[in-house]
């Protein structure tokens, strides 16, 4: 019987041994989930793995990797390190197709000269650019980086992500000439220092906290999208001026956060602002830190007839629940309602109405999200009964 299970565990390979029994090509694509430092390392374990890092698919240099590398609070040295190492992982990499360039840097705080600072990221984006990469993801930790347009030239990159950059004046111009096949543009904390975000080919659009355009404009920026089929958009107004939405004809999808100081946001704005929206078939509209009185029947609010998927949030059911029975009399073709409770503080906007009545003849479902303990939950249920929504239409989803 012994002798069996010697013969068993015989046969079964050991760890490595099975790792080492895959082709190069898988082991390249388990090597991308690593830091390009990681990868490079994997050149110690056998003689087959030594020239392996040369071609993986995904680059990963992360500032991370080299925070335990030098002084502790010396992070000049820590940049010359991370700069040195990046620098030399490329040009020893081989003349091969490249799906993916993640860099995750930390300019130096004290760079005075941003343009000199963000030299060698640029550089590196260029470089990778030549080598067809079809997507680049540039986050930066601390000062913002100073982006040259001049190296989004490639006519195979698809998808960009962008956080904490100054996008200087001709950033979007380049990107709509050099970059035709770009499908997918994320910012985040950048400065937008053109008078139009545009791209004509892009598809998805995010624009996450912070984005904002310079004051050095008198008049606030703009998007512009006709192939935008999905957009996101969060809209700190304490920061930075409410943006125009112009040409989103393809748009289906539309996800808005508008917080900050509601001093710079009033009927006209939501109005021009939803407008842009309006032919949207799936809405999540979010609004925040503010409270915004409209005069008596004034409209604020577009006909959404295409809208069948609509999500707000706790700020429309205060008020006696006038935003939300403003969005219903014009969402017409509506089948879904979500409506997302919280305990966050009050915003809301509020108003009169002559006619709170509306009728929403498709509508077949209302989901509630919110804790077991939400305040607002009975309150909630019974406007909707008592506006013909029937007990069986709505489900109530708990969250922790």
């Amino acid at each position: 019987m012994a002798d069996n299970r010697r013969m068993v565990r015989a046969r079964v390979p050991r760890a490595p041994e099975r790792i080492g029994a895959l082709p190069d090509d898988v082991l390249r694509r388990i090597m991308s989930q690593l830091s390009s430092r990681e990868a490079v390392h994997t050149c110690l374990l056998a003689r087959r793995w030594r020239d392996l890092w040369r071609s993986v698919p995904i680059i990963n240099a992360t500032f991370e990797d080299f925070e335990d590398s030098a002084a502790a609070n010396d992070t000049f040295e820590r940049e010359a390190m991370f700069k040195k190492f990046v620098t030399r992982f490329l040009l020893l990499r081989n003349r091969v197709g490249l799906d993916e360039f993640r860099l995750d840097y930390s300019l130096a705080c004290g760079t005075e000269d941003l343009n000199a600072g963000s030299a060698d990221a640029n550089l590196w984006i260029s470089h990778v650019l030549r080598w067809n990469a079809r997507a680049v993801k540039v986050v930066n930790r601390e000062n913002r980086l100073e982006l040259d347009p001049a190296v989004f030239t490639s006519s195979f990159l698809r998808r960009l992500h962008i956080s904490s950059a100054r996008l200087v004046p001709g950033f979007f111009d380049q990107l709509q000439t050099g970059c035709p096949a770009l499908e997918y543009l994320f910012l985040s904390d950048c400065l937008v220092m053109d008078l139009e975000i545009r791209s004509n080919t892009v598809k998805v659009l995010i624009l996450a906290e912070e984005v904002e355009f310079s004051c050095d404009h008198d008049d606030p920026g703009s998007i512009s999208a006709p192939s935008a089929i999905s957009v996101s958009i969060e809209c700190d107004l304490s920061v930075a001026r409410r943006p125009t939405l112009k040409n989103m004809s393809s748009l289906e999808a539309a996800s808005v956060l508008l917080s900050g100081h509601v001093t710079a946001c009033d009927a006209d704005g939501i109005m021009q602002f939803l407008g842009g929206l309006s032919h949207v078939t799936s809405l999540d509209f979010r609004y925040k830190d503010g409270k915004l009185t409209m005069e008596k029947n004034i409209r604020w609010c577009p006909t959404f007839s295409n809208l069948i998927n609509l999500t707000l949030n706790t700020w429309c059911v205060h008020a006696n629940f006038y935003a939300l029975v403003v969005f219903l009399q014009n969402s017409p073709s509506l089948k879904k309602l979500t409506l997302k409770l919280d305990q966050a503080r009050v915003s809301v906007i509020s108003g009169e109405l002559e006619d709170r009545s509306f009728t929403c003849e498709q509508l077949e479902i209302v989901e509630i999200i919110c804790s077991e303990t939400n305040e607002l939950l009975p309150r909630v249920t019974q406007f909707l009964r008592d506006s013909g929504i029937g007990t069986d239409q709505m489900r109530i989803t708990h969250k922790n």
